[in-house]
């Protein structure tokens, strides 16, 4: 059974200042014929200077929104295609603070697997956002209508009351002083359109036409000790706001918990429920105390950092079902190589994700090698005792 969801703000989220096949994320831009996605007015400089190769701004930031597309689809295993719909819009923003952007699931779907045989982990009578569901059926559930519904404040660009001169960043990268990173924001807000997003009621407390949903099930509120499925709508409604005990228990988090410095407790991820409630942020994101030792925060955090990375985000797709990078099939966790990585000594490294290496390549001299934005070693991949292997990539982008 698939259900429309018809107000995205049931789930949307605000992010403020402050070797598998790949999936295939498609663009659906819904703005008018010269406004957003489609504006012509002239291209940002800044952007265009590191490496953004549109014409017109509209230009700009559609090649940006694929990137990230383009990012998302690298770590997903689908066979059917996820329809992405864009839109520039005016959303909040005054001098000092702004909703950058919002998304969530278009559709949910449940019970359309077939018997709970053991053979797909899915949980019976609990909604699943549409992209999942698809990539599980391996059919599309909900034809006829995007999959992901998604917007982004066009006033940081086009107002100056608007975080006074701070400008959207069309290019890859770190974003420079003065501007916000389009790229790390649309690939937060698409987080949540494959799932990261709870379709509880946090105000009340009560679920999406009374059952479960996925991203539930993997909740624990640390001072009762029960999962959000435990509860009765009242104790939900607790737990949103019971700040640095409401956690994430699914197990490939739990297992990749190493690297953080701080936002454990208990042995468990923290969650994002600060007292008061914020609607659209609280329960469907990470706690802002997620940090790796590097002082790295989480892309899915409620608020922009500028120093984002994907620490646990991985593998809490993995908890909800989807078919990320399994973590047994490799050796080393990042799917990324910066322009400064090495590798020497007899030490073999298989891949997480695709690249763009072929077959086996085993290095015993000094070897070099250019491939674009990132480098992702396949298995086979082996450097030999006392070699060398350099990598030039484009500029880093940081995740």
């Amino acid at each position: 059974m698939t259900h429309q969801l018809t107000r995205l703000s049931l789930i949307c989220s605000l992010w403020c200042t402050g070797a598998l096949a790949d999936a295939v994320l498609s663009p659906v831009y819904n703005d008018g014929a010269v406004e957003g996605f489609n504006s012509f007015d002239p291209p940002h400089a800044a952007s265009a200077d590191d490496g953004n190769p549109g014409a017109t701004l509209g230009e700009q930031r559609r090649w940006a929104f694929e990137r990230a597309l383009e990012y998302w689809a690298r770590r997903l295993d689908s066979d059917v295609v996820i329809e992405v719909a864009a839109e520039m819009n005016n959303l909040s923003c005054n001098a000092f603070s702004a909703v950058l952007g919002s998304a969530g699931p278009n559709n949910v779907s449940r019970d359309w697997f077939p018997g709970a045989d053991g053979t797909n982990p899915t949980f019976a009578n609990t909604w699943y956002p549409i992209a999942l569901a698809n990539s599980i059926a391996d059919r599309d559930l909900g034809p006829g209508s995007s999959d992901i519904g998604s917007q982004f404040n066009k006033n940081i660009d086009e107002s100056d009351n608007c975080l006074g001169s701070n400008t959207w960043y069309y290019a890859l990268g770190e974003a420079p002083p003065g501007t916000i990173s389009f790229f790390a924001t649309v690939l937060h807000e698409i987080g949540h359109g494959i799932g990261v997003t709870t379709f509880v009621d946090n105000a009340s407390g009560s679920r999406l036409l009374d059952r479960d949903d996925v991203y539930m099930k993997f909740l624990e509120d640390h001072s009762t000790g029960k999962l959000w499925p435990e509860m009765d709508d009242t104790e939900r409604m607790a737990s949103a706001i019971d700040t640095s005990d409401l956690h994430w228990v699914g197990a490939n988090v739990l297992a990749a918990l190493g690297p953080l410095s701080d936002g454990i407790s208990g042995g468990h991820a923290q969650m994002y429920a600060p007292n008061p409630l914020r609607g659209g942020s609280s329960v469907s994101h990470w706690d802002t105390a997620i940090e790796d030792s590097d002082n790295n925060h989480e892309l899915m955090e409620p608020s922009a950092t500028g120093s984002e990375k994907l620490l646990i985000t991985g593998e809490l797709l993995q908890d909800l079902g989807w078919n990320d990078v399994p973590a047994n099939d490799c050796t080393f966790t990042s799917d990324r190589l910066s322009l400064s990585s090495f590798f020497s000594g007899d030490n073999t490294h298989n891949a997480c994700v695709s690249v763009t290496y072929d077959g086996a390549v085993i290095i015993g001299g000094s070897t070099n090698a250019t491939a674009g934005r990132e480098v992702v070693l396949k298995n086979g991949f082996t450097v030999e005792q006392g070699a060398t292997f350099g990598v030039n990539t484009d500029p880093d982008i940081g995740l």
